[in-house]
């Protein structure tokens, strides 16, 4: 089981990639067979390739993202909120808040990721 600073460190370092919309940085925070369901609900990518895709259609848009609450972990899981800002090209960014749940594994990489949004 990866310890606390190895799951801290691989959120903080995800939160970070995926704002500066730097590909491949985020994509290689993830396991090689890695699921990622974003939004909950809808149906999940899975393995790297289609975790690429995801990213690459996602980074569309420029947007940035914050930590916006404290980034919380337990054994090799951690919850983090952080806002995402869309440049929609109006005078105020659309706003979408979000909570990450994420499963580390071993080597310190995103093994599950489930994300909580809400853009009301």
């Amino acid at each position: 089981m990866p310890t606390r600073d190895q799951v801290e460190a691989t959120v903080r370092q995800y939160v970070d990639a995926v704002g500066r919309q730097d590909l491949d940085a985020t994509v290689a925070l993830f396991a090689e067979l890695a699921r990622q369901e974003d939004p909950v609900g809808t149906p999940p990518n899975v393995g790297r390739e289609a975790i690429r895709a995801f990213f690459t259609r996602a980074n569309g848009v420029p947007f940035t993202t914050t930590l916006t609450g404290p980034l919380l972990v337990t054994g090799d899981h951690a919850a983090v909120h952080f806002t995402i800002e869309v440049d929609t090209g109006r005078a105020e960014p659309m706003v979408v808040r979000v909570i990450d749940l994420i499963r580390v594994d071993e080597d310190g990489l995103i093994a599950d990721l489930r994300a909580v949004v809400d853009a009301g």
